[in-house]
């Protein structure tokens, strides 16, 4: 699956309007180090797979950037990574 941005991000060197999110790629160990990453940040949600935060961390994964990356994206962007349609 691919997602359109609004705004290309920077993606191991090169501007990426439309990265990939694979969810085949992921394992548990992915997940497990997604909640790891994101409680070091202070996050305390008690369902972690509600925290967009955990979300973020999930879905870096699956691009391959930094949980941060995903983060400081514009809004409608975040949303479109973190919950793809």
């Amino acid at each position: 699956m691919t997602i359109h941005l609004t705004k290309p991000m920077t993606l191991k060197g090169a501007e990426v309007s439309e990265p990939a999110i694979d969810f085949e790629a992921l394992t548990g160990a992915d997940l497990v180090a997604a909640e790891g990453e994101v409680s070091v940040m202070g996050d305390n949600t008690p369902f972690i797979a509600a925290s967009m935060r955990y979300q973020a961390a999930v879905a870096a994964r699956m691009i391959g950037c930094p949980a941060d990356d995903v983060i400081a994206m514009p809004a409608a962007d975040f949303k479109a990574v973190i919950l793809p349609r």
